[in-house]
């Protein structure tokens, strides 16, 4: 007889069927859980890069030029970075970053590597109980995987795709591999991109020349490298470095003795740049005209080289000569009109006023100081003197003879004392000058300002200039540019002056002209029975010129004075008259002239059809007038004028430069006009130097020097260009708007004191030489009504009537032209 169940045993059914259930959801919820977080898992895997391709990785590099020595000008791109080889990275910088970042990197524990799970819980539950993504804890393959191809953004799917990468790294690449491109890629601050990049922003130097501390304090930056930047914090830097030692020490790398003399070092860190930055005008219009060829990616982020023909210590000397010069002149102290102080750049007050004293960069001033300039703020001002912190570093002080030029207005009288001048919390620009003048500010300091940066006497009041300037210098028989500046600073107007601006040249032009008229062969080729010699008379007497409109054109000579006798050729250069010019031109034709001056590189639709030609009433840049007067100094050649000597990309090879416009170009074989004729008029344009419009310039102490000075109508431009028998330079000041500089400015005065004070650091290195003398080219003789030689195959020019002229020059005509060219006899 079967046994009746209790109720107990009854009810002990439907709980265990309970309990399956329970089981059979958890297993059924855990089963769909894997499932989703495999199918998530799978989706990101479908979606992460093939990382296989790092085996070909070339880090982005920027572009970097290079001066003429091979000396580094500038680099140019998104970031600054120097790859090296493992090999070539010390091992304790090696060490430091492992002991800092990934202590178990050569682990062997699946836990530790690739990716530290232990660290990942612990980053998690920091993060948990501050409610916010704190901590980090990515290794150094989860941080290549992170840098090459994730954004640091913290998000869950962001980390499982970082932990699904490194371990893809670390399927295809060795450690040593992974370590390389981590040190390669790392972001260190500043811009800098990897260990080398950092070394040389920070301290100036290569990673193998850094110090323990160095070292320790670069591998204590990845977690935050603006906070723990050693320049701007160097306590915490400090604090960090000492952390990343006792790591370092844990681990066994380093020991006690050498933790504790790291430690001792002080934080001396500064920004450095390895590139001078001198030739900012050069190295910006390369980077144009490469990003126009190639696009910029290609241009700034594949490691482009470019040899530029800058000599380093020509182009800081032309930079220094532009801005002193330019500054002169707005301060009144180059030429004869009185000029104004336009006021401090803004007064301070307040808290303001406290962080500019304290260093902190006033808002109101460009991100650097133009030029030679410096920032300060008057502290205290007296009727003697000033006190004014220069950016916060130390304080000077200004005298009345620094500040004697600041005249309140135009033409009004110079300030009897400083506090006229200067008031507290006036911010201002400040220049340095080596000696110290007790004359008060006027010519003397030109002798003054216009040396070298370096140990100084003192610092003068100065204001940005509102007049531009430019300066371009090559060699003669080359072409290779070896200093340009495009204007008073490039901070302040990146505008290429010295190869794009159109200016009317002035006298300048007339030499172009004066060779035409000289040079037989052609003239006789073009139907003309005669031509000039340099002691070919031509007569300066009112002309007038009725122009194909009916017009009729009278030209005046600077003076607006006439000579009663006809005067030489060499004479109405040298003193650069102008309605002789003129005359000349008249004489051989203006098509013949026209097509003559081409010669000097001049296109023909810059050529105007005029009588004013001779006196440069077209427009040419800079550039374009050196090139012209490089004929002259190499004997009659005309160079392709060329500032980049070669392009290499990053395998070495080089980038053709068959399209650059300033690309090296072999040096002409053929001459562009006869030798003789560049000899005579380089002597006559020596005259220029000796007695005429240039003497100035023999303040240099050298006898190979000629030139040519230019001046416009209203004063708009003044010029000098000028040559050694190896450098041709030419010097342009003027407004950019065209407006006059004032009644008593000219070439002589504005553009030849910026033209000697370069040509000074130019041809010290330059032994002197005198110009080459074609046989074709006889000497000057006792009896030579001349101090300039005669070609041999010329014939005597007989003076010409009267014709016409153009635009104003310097020189003065005297009132007796005998009287003149007697002067003239008894100077030789």
């Amino acid at each position: 007889m079967a046994k009746a169940r209790t109720p107990a045993a009854r009810q002990q059914k439907p709980k265990r069927h309970i309990g399956r259930w329970v089981l059979i959801i958890v297993l059924l919820i855990l089963a769909n859980l894997f499932i989703g977080v495999g199918i998530y898992l799978y989706r990101i895997w479908e979606t992460l890069p093939p990382v296989h391709e790092l085996k070909e990785w070339r880090p982005d590099e920027p572009l970097r030029i290079y001066a003429a020595d091979g000396s580094l000008l500038q680099i140019v791109g998104p970031q600054t970075r120097f790859a090296l080889p493992l090999d070539r990275i010390p091992v304790k910088l090696q060490e430091a970053f492992i002991a800092a970042e990934n202590a178990r990197f050569y682990s062997e524990n699946p836990l530790y590597y690739p990716v530290s799970f232990p660290g990942i819980l612990r980053a998690a539950w920091v993060d948990l109980i501050h409610m916010a993504p704190v901590q980090g804890a990515s290794t150094i393959p989860e941080q290549v995987a992170r840098n090459f191809y994730l954004t640091p953004q913290k998000t869950i799917t962001r980390k499982v795709a970082e932990i699904l990468l490194a371990y893809k790294l670390a399927q295809h690449f060795s450690r040593k591999q992974i370590l390389e491109l981590y040190l390669n890629k790392i972001y260190l601050g500043q811009g800098a991109y990897g260990v080398q990049a950092a070394a040389r922003t920070y301290y100036g130097k290569n990673v193998d020349q850094l110090t323990l501390g160095e070292m320790a304090t670069i591998a204590g930056l990845p977690p935050a490298p603006s906070y723990l930047n050693p320049v701007v914090n160097p306590e915490l830097a400090k604090k960090r470095r000492a952390y990343v030692l006792k790591r370092m020490e844990i681990r066994g790398y380093i020991d006690r003795a050498q933790v504790e003399k790291a430690e001792a070092e002080p934080i001396l860190s500064q920004y450095h740049t390895t590139a001078s930055n001198s030739a900012p005008y050069v190295t910006e219009w390369i980077a144009d005209w490469l990003s126009q060829q190639f696009g910029s990616d290609f241009t700034f982020r594949s490691g482009l080289k470019v040899y530029t023909t800058i000599v380093p210590q020509d182009q800081i000397a032309a930079n220094r000569a532009v801005a002193v010069g330019l500054e002169n002149y707005d301060m009144g102290l180059s030429s004869l009109d009185p000029k104004a102080y336009r006021g401090p750049i803004a007064t301070l007050s307040g808290a303001a006023l406290q962080d500019a004293l304290k260093g902190k960069r006033p808002s109101m001033l460009p991100a650097r100081d133009p030029a030679n300039l410096r920032w300060g703020v008057v502290e205290s001002s007296t009727a003697k003197s000033a006190q004014v912190s220069l950016e916060g570093k130390q304080t000077v002080t200004l005298t009345l003879k620094d500040v004697s030029w600041a005249r309140p207005r135009y033409g009004a009288p110079k300030p009897r004392s400083v506090d006229a001048v200067l008031h507290p919390g006036d911010l201002i620009w400040l220049r340095p000058y080596v000696e110290a003048s007790t004359a008060g500010a006027g010519q003397e300091w030109g002798a003054n300002v216009w040396s070298s940066p370096g140990p100084h006497a003192g610092w003068q009041l100065t204001q940005i200039p509102q007049v531009q300037g430019a300066l371009v210098s090559l060699d003669s028989r080359s072409g290779a540019i070896t200093a340009l500046v495009g204007g008073f600073s490039y901070e302040m107007s990146h505008f290429n002056r010295a190869i794009y601006a159109y200016r009317q040249p002035g006298s300048g032009f007339k030499p172009f002209v004066y060779a035409a008229a000289m040079d037989a062969p052609a003239l006789l080729a073009a139907g003309h029975d005669h031509y000039l010699t340099p002691q070919s008379l031509i007569a300066d007497t009112p002309l007038s010129i009725t122009l194909p409109n009916g017009q009729v054109y009278s030209p005046t000579n600077y003076s607006n004075k006439f000579s009663s006798t006809p005067i030489p050729v060499w004479a109405n250069l040298a003193y650069s008259h102008n309605v002789p010019s003129v005359s000349i031109l008249m004489d051989i034709g203006i098509p013949y002239a026209a097509q003559y001056v081409q010669r000097f590189g001049f296109p023909p639709k810059q050529i105007p059809m005029v009588p004013s030609m001779v006196l440069g009433s077209g427009d040419y840049t800079p550039l374009q007038m050196a090139r012209g007067y490089a004929v002259f100094s190499s004997g009659g050649f005309l160079p392709k004028p060329y500032l980049i000597r070669k392009i290499v990309n990053s395998n070495g090879t080089q980038i053709s430069l068959l399209n650059c416009p300033l690309g090296y170009a072999p040096p002409p074989d053929e001459t562009a006009i006869p030798p003789g004729v560049a000899y005579l008029m380089t002597e006559m344009m020596q005259q220029v130097i000796k007695i005429g419009t240039g003497v100035a310039a023999q303040s240099l102490g050298r006898n190979d020097i000629a030139g040519k000075t230019g001046t416009t109508n209203h004063e708009t431009n003044a010029w000098f260009n000028g040559f050694t028998p190896k450098i041709t330079t030419t010097v342009w000041v003027g407004y950019d708007d065209n407006r006059s500089m004032g009644r008593w400015a000219a070439g002589a005065r504005e553009a030849l004191p910026i033209w000697i004070h370069y040509m000074r650091t130019a041809i010290s290195t330059r032994p002197q030489g005198g110009f080459f003398r074609p046989p074709d080219v006889a000497g000057p003789t006792e009896s030579s009504a001349s101090p300039v030689g005669v070609a041999d195959y010329l014939a005597a020019y007989p003076p010409v009537a009267a014709t016409a002229s153009s635009e104003s020059g310097e020189g003065s005509a005297t009132d007796s032209g005998s009287k003149l060219i007697e002067t003239i006899k008894n100077l030789f």
